[in-house]
């Protein structure tokens, strides 16, 4: 029996000079070869958030969009975006490293992050 990963989750990675560094999973489900208008997140539910890039599913460029589209979201750097389960596959879970989270309030950030991949449902670059 499979269990789906939670929409968000922190992982602790490290601890330098006092403060916690950590990696932020999200749990996502791409829609490849979508219309360039399209592009970008369309949903976010309980359980995953989706979305949609013009890329095609070959030779990594599907995954390369998903996490461009994560990092513009978010605003990280892309390299700080990779995919860590799901690399051929439509379900995917994406690592966002070097994540701080401030007062160590570890719930409100998620809810930040829920919050602000919620509001970009429907942003167009």
């Amino acid at each position: 029996m499979s269990t789906k990963p939670p929409l968000l989750q922190l992982i602790r990675a490290a601890r330098t000079k006092g403060k916690e560094s950590y990696k932020l999973h999200v749990s996502c489900h791409v829609k490849p070869n979508a219309n360039a208008r399209r592009e970008g997140i369309t949903a976010v539910d309980d359980e995953q958030v989706e979305i949609c890039v013009s890329a095609v599913p070959r030779d990594g460029e599907a995954n390369a969009a998903v996490t461009k589209v994560l990092a513009e979201v978010l605003k990280v750097p892309k390299s700080d975006v990779s995919v860590v389960r799901g690399g051929k596959t439509r379900d995917k879970v994406l690592c966002v490293e070097g994540v701080s989270v401030p007062n160590g309030d570890e719930n409100a950030y998620l809810e930040k992050i829920k919050n602000t991949l919620t509001g970009s449902v429907g942003d167009k670059k």
